[in-house]
């Protein structure tokens, strides 16, 4: 591929992404390139990246040497990871509540997860934080909050019923990203993603007086 091709299909708009990376003498951290010329002119040997995958060599004018942007390829990454949902808890248990009740809304999915990938031959860690919870009540009402609820008696996410029947309730979590290459700093993904949980039915019943004999 000669840099006219690679500027060509770098802005086509075809959908992928496009990179290079200076092709480094030593094979290691870079301490000396590998010089190139093309047409006349000198310039450095550099990995052509299409979606993250070597795709082949261009000799890139030295005036227009610059190093990888990884960070294009580290959002991209994070946002095709299948990150997982987060386990909706319901009390009381059994999927029945009380209408005109107190039902409390929790999860104790909510530590950070990483995962590591490997991109333009670099080792990439990417760690999805769970920042915000949506809980969506199934009639049609929701809240959204950065706390995970908490288990009874501490309740902190709660939702009372006005009418009796059955809904469909879920919760979606909300992650942002951040990343370190190698051993570096963790640097933060301008991104968040959103992940929605599967729904389960919660039955809403009128308590009913019984009389009980002795």
């Amino acid at each position: 591929m000669t840099w006219a091709e690679f500027q060509q299909s770098s802005s086509s708009g075809d959908g992928h992404t496009w990179i290079v990376s200076i092709q480094c003498g030593n094979g290691g951290i870079c301490s000396e390139h590998v010089e190139c010329n093309e047409n006349g002119e000198t310039g450095y040997v550099h990995d052509v990246y299409m979606d993250g995958v070597d795709v082949g060599d261009v000799c890139v004018p030295a005036d227009e040497v610059d190093e990888v942007d990884l960070a294009k390829l580290i959002v991209r990454e994070f946002k095709r990871i299948a990150w997982p949902e987060s386990h909706l808890v319901v009390q009381p248990p059994g999927g029945k509540t009380l209408v005109n009740f107190e039902t409390n809304f929790y999860t104790l999915d909510k530590v950070a997860i990483s995962q590591e990938v490997t991109l333009a031959n670099q080792q990439v860690t990417i760690r999805a934080v769970p920042t915000t919870y949506t809980f969506r009540f199934g009639d049609d009402t929701s809240t959204r909050t950065s706390s995970p609820g908490r288990p009874h008696p501490n309740l902190d996410v709660t939702h009372v019923y006005a009418q009796t029947g059955t809904v469909a309730v879920s919760l979606d979590t909300t992650y942002s990203g951040e990343y370190r290459i190698g051993n570096g700093d963790w640097v933060a993904i301008p991104d968040t993603l959103t992940v929605a949980g599967e729904a389960q039915d919660l039955q809403v019943v009128e308590a009913l007086p019984q009389l009980v004999l002795r």
